[in-house]
C-alpha cells in the first residue's frame, strides 16, 4: 500500500549510508578503580537511619534518555542499573563525575555515592568546586559540624571566594548558628554587591530581626555605585510605600548599572506595567529589550504593552521571534498573545465585518497533513476502495461543556479516518465541520431527520458513522456513544457504548478500531495505544488545514506546541511508523510557515536519525526530507547515495522539498 510497499529491496543497500552518516562506535575510556558495591550492608544503612523503610527502594526516580524523553524506574533499580555504572565509567574523570553527584543530589541520594563523593574531593583539581561538594554531602547526611569543620579547616584570606563563602554561611546557618552565617554572607556580598544568593540570604536574616533594619541596611548599600541589585529593591520598597518618583529614579539607575541585564529588565518592566506606567515603559524598557538578550518575563510583559496599545503588528512580530526560544512551557501565554493580535489585526485591516455563521465542511479519505506534505499519490494507500460505502461525522459533545470532550469529538474521526486509509480498501468519506477559522462541534445528538436528509443526498451511501461524547457533570468521566446508522434499513447499531473515567478514556480509540474491524470483517492490526497524547493531536492539525496560509504564519507557539508534543509521541511509540510520517510532514509545514522553529529542535531530530528512529522499511526512503528541511545538501547527498534508488517516480517526490 503506498509508501508501506516501495522499495522493499533498499534495506540491502544501507552499508554506504551508515558509514557516512552513522559513525563508528566510541572506544570507552579505561576504568582505574571499579565499583561494585558502594554500599555493602543494607542492615547497617537500615541501623543509620538514612532509609525509612524498606519500601523506598521502590519509590520512582525520573531520568532522562538520549532524547531528553522523562522515564521513570523503582529507585533501586535505577541506583544499580544507571547511577552505579555511571559512577564507574567517569570514576577518573571528574568533569563526567560532577553532573553525575550532582544529579543524585536532586534525588536526594546521598548515602548512596559517598565514595563518589570522596573520590571527587580527593581527585577534583577545582578547589572551591569540591570544597562545596563535600560540604554539601555533609550537611545533606545531617552532619552540618562537619560541613562547618571543612570550611574553617581549608578557607583563609588567599582563597575565600563568594562561592565559598555562601556555602560556608549555608552550613553556619543550618546549624542554627545565624550570626555567624550573617556575617558570611555579608562578606560574599563584600566580594559581589550583586550576588542573587547572598542578597537574598542575608536580607532573610535581617528581615526577621527588624523590618527598619531592613530598610536602613538596604538604603546603605543602594548608596553605593554599582550595587545594582541593592538599587533594585530599594525600588520595589519605594513603589510599595506608594513613592513612584523615588521608586523610578532608582529602577532607573539599577537598569543602567546593570547593563539593563534580564533580571533587573524584568523587575523593571513587571513594575511599569502593574502601576500603568506606560510612559516609562517606553522610554526605558522598550528602548533597550532585546529579545535574544531578555528573559521570557519581559517578553510577556512587552506584548502586554502591545496589547494595553493595540500595536498588534509588533505583537505579531514579537511572538513569532520569541517561538525560537525555548519557553515552551509558557505556550498558553503566547498563544493568548497570537489569537488576540490576530483578531485585532483582521478587525483593523479589514473592518469588523459581521461573520458568516454558515457551516462549511472538510471533506477528505486521506491522512490530513499530507495535502502539504506531498501531493499526495506517492505516499498514499492506492488499493482500490470498495463498498460498503461510510461517512464518518464529528461527534457532538453534549452535557457539561469540555474541552477535551470537544477535542475527541474531532480527533477520534480523524483518527479512524487514518487507520482506515492505511489500513483497509473500505470506501469512505470523513466530513468535518467548522465555521469560518473554527472547528464546529455540535452540542446536540444529531437527529433521524438529519441522516435522512443525508440519505437523499447520496443514494448510494450505506453507513453514518457518528456517536455523541456526553461529559458528566462534576466528574471527570465522559459516557461515549458511537454507532453505524444504516441508511437503507433506517437502523442504529452500537459499536462502543460505554462510561470512561480520566484513567481509562485513552481506550476509546483502541475499541472504536476494535468495533469497526469487527463490523466490517477487516483485519486492522491494531497498534494498542497506551495514552491519549497522539490521539489528542489530531484537532489541532484539522485546525490548521482550514485556516488561511497568512493566518497559520501567525500562530508560532501553536506549531511549537504541536511540534513538541509530536515529537514526544514519536519518542513514546518508537515503532510506529505512521505517527513518524506525521513528524515529517510537520517539520515540512513547518519548514513553509514558520521556520524558525527548526533550528532549536534540529539537534533532537539528527540525533532521533542517528539513533535509528528513522531506519524502518517504510521510514528510512523519507529520511532524506530530514535534510532537505535542513538545507543540509551533504547528508541529503549521502542518504540518496547510500539508498542508491534510480526509481524516477521516487527522485521526482524527494526533490519536491528542494522547492521554496
Amino acid at each position: 500500500m503506498g509508501i508501506f510497499d516501495f522499495f522493499k529491496s533498499s534495506e540491502k543497500k544501507e552499508k554506504k549510508y551508515k558509514e557516512n552518516y552513522m559513525g563508528g562506535n566510541n572506544n570507552q575510556q579505561q576504568i582505574r578503580r571499579q565499583i561494585y558495591d558502594i554500599v555493602n550492608n543494607e542492615s547497617e544503612i537500615m541501623e543509620n537511619g538514612n532509609y525509612d523503610s524498606y519500601s523506598d527502594d521502590f519509590k520512582e526516580i525520573s531520568y532522562y534518555d538520549e532524547f531528553g524523553k522523562e522515564f521513570k524506574m523503582p529507585k533501586k533499580d535505577w541506583i544499580d542499573k544507571k547511577l552505579y555504572p555511571s559512577i564507574r565509567k567517569n570514576w577518573s574523570n571528574m568533569e563526567g563525575l560532577y553532573p553525575i553527584i550532582q544529579d543524585a543530589f536532586s534525588k536526594e541520594l546521598y548515602p548512596e555515592i559517598k565514595e563518589a563523593v570522596l573520590r571527587f574531593y580527593a581527585a577534583d583539581e577545582n578547589f572551591e568546586r569540591k570544597l562545596i561538594m563535600l560540604g554539601t554531602y555533609h550537611i545533606k547526611t545531617g552532619s552540618c559540624e562537619s560541613a562547618v569543620e571543612l570550611y574553617e579547616k581549608n578557607l583563609n584570606i588567599n582563597n575565600v571566594t563568594e562561592g565559598l563563602c555562601i556555602a560556608y554561611a549555608e552550613a553556619l546557618e543550618v546549624c542554627e548558628r545565624l550570626e555567624e552565617s550573617e556575617k558570611k554572607y555579608y562578606e560574599a556580598l563584600e566580594i559581589n554587591p550583586n550576588s542573587a544568593t547572598a542578597f537574598k540570604k542575608y536580607f532573610d536574616i535581617v528581615k526577621k530581626r527588624s523590618s527598619k533594619e531592613y530598610e536602613n541596611k538596604l538604603e546603605k548599600l543602594s548608596e553605593i555605585k554599582g550595587n545594582w541589585r541593592a538599587k533594585m529593591m530599594q525600588a520595589i520598597v519605594y513603589f510599595k510605600k506608594g513613592d513612584k518618583e523615588s521608586g523610578n529614579f532608582f529602577l532607573i539607575t539599577a537598569l543602567k548599572e546593570s547593563g539593563y541585564n534580564s533580571e533587573v529588565m524584568y523587575i523593571t518592566s513587571s513594575i511599569y506595567i502593574l502601576n500603568e506606567l506606560y510612559d516609562e515603559f517606553k522610554q526605558y524598557v522598550l528602548a533597550y529589550y532585546n529579545p535574544e538578550k531578555h528573559n521570557v518575563y519581559t517578553a510577556l510583559n512587552v506584548l502586554k504593552y502591545y496589547k494595553v496599545k493595540g500595536m498588534y503588528k509588533e505583537g505579531l512580530e514579537l511572538c513569532k521571534f520569541t517561538s525560537k526560544f525555548p519557553w515552551i512551557e509558557h505556550y498558553k501565554k503566547f498563544m493568548h498573545y497570537e489569537d488576540y493580535f490576530w483578531k485585532l489585526k483582521v478587525k483593523k485591516e479589514t473592518g469588523d465585518v459581521k461573520e458568516n455563521m454558515a457551516n462549511h465542511f472538510f471533506s477528505t479519505n486521506k491522512p490530513i497533513w499530507y495535502y502539504e506534505f506531498n501531493h499526495p499519490e506517492f505516499m498514499l494507500n492506492q488499493s482500490r476502495r470498495v463498498k460498503p460505502n461510510i461517512l464518518i461525522l464529528t461527534l457532538t459533545s453534549i452535557g457539561e461543556k469540555s474541552e477535551l470532550a470537544e477535542n475527541l469529538a474531532v480527533s477520534l474521526p480523524l483518527y479512524l479516518n487514518e487507520n482506515l486509509h492505511y489500513k483497509t480498501n473500505l470506501n469512505y468519506q470523513l466530513a468535518i465541520a467548522y465555521n469560518n477559522e473554527s472547528l464546529f462541534v455540535s452540542k446536540k445528538r444529531y437527529s433521524t431527520d438529519y441522516m435522512k436528509l443525508i440519505r437523499q443526498q447520496n443514494n448510494n451511501l450505506n453507513f453514518v458513522l457518528a456517536g455523541n461524547i456526553l461529559k458528566m457533570p462534576n466528574v471527570e468521566k465522559y459516557e461515549i456513544e458511537i454507532y453505524l446508522y444504516d441508511t437503507f434499513n433506517e437502523q442504529k447499531s452500537s459499536l462502543i457504548n460505554k462510561i470512561y473515567d480520566e484513567n481509562t478514556i485513552y481506550n476509546v480509540q483502541n475499541d472504536l478500531l476494535k468495533a469497526v474491524s469487527g463490523f466490517f470483517g477487516r483485519d486492522f492490526s491494531i497498534k494498542y495505544e497506551k495514552n491519549m497524547d497522539n490521539l489528542i493531536l489530531f484537532s489541532p492539525k484539522m485546525k490548521f488545514l482550514i485556516q488561511s496560509k497568512i493566518h497559520r504564519e501567525h500562530q508560532s507557539w501553536r506549531y511549537k506546541k504541536l511540534l513538541s508534543d509530536q515529537i514526544d509521541v514519536v519518542l513514546e511509540d518508537r515503532n510506529n511508523d505512521l505517527k513518524k510520517i506525521n513528524l515529517l510532514a510537520l517539520l515540512c509545514e513547518i519548514k513553509q510557515t514558520n521556520s524558525q522553529l527548526l533550528k532549536f529542535q534540529k539537534p533532537l531530530i539528527y540525533n532521533m536519525n542517528i539513533h535509528g528512529i528513522f531506519e524502518t522499511q517504510t521510514l528510512k526512503i523519507l529520511a532524506p526530507i530530514i535534510f532537505r528541511i535542513y538545507d543540509d545538501d551533504v547528508n541529503f547527498q549521502a542518504n540518496i547515495e547510500a539508498l542508491n534508488i534510480t526509481d524516477s517516480n521516487y527522485l521526482n517526490w524527494i526533490n519536491k522539498f528542494m522547492e521554496e
